[in-house]
């Protein structure tokens, strides 16, 4: 299922797909539709992907070395800082 929140942390390839295991079809459908409801922000996406990268290997100490190991460009890592602290700035971040 499409999550944006969904960051595994050793096979990038398959992020931003939410793995799900149900007991029946009625479960399953339970809960694509709880899934359907909720929006994939690329943001949050970019910032699963950042946050990857700097919790593990070697650290991160230029943007063209973070652009590098995230895939992403500058751009969309400014972006992905600004989704970031944006959310934790909400009472309910």
């Amino acid at each position: 299922m499409a999550d944006s929140s969904a960051v595994l942390p050793d096979d990038p390839l398959h992020d931003g797909l939410r793995r799900v295991t149900a007991c029946c079809e009625t479960h399953l459908e339970m809960v694509r539709a709880a899934y359907r409801q909720r929006p994939f922000v690329q943001e949050e996406l970019w910032a699963g992907k950042i946050g990857r990268v700097l919790t593990s290997g070697r650290p991160v100490l230029t943007m063209t070395e973070l652009a590098c190991r995230t895939g992403l460009d500058e751009p969309d890592i400014r972006r992905a800082i600004a989704w970031h602290n944006e959310r934790r700035r909400r009472p309910d971040g």
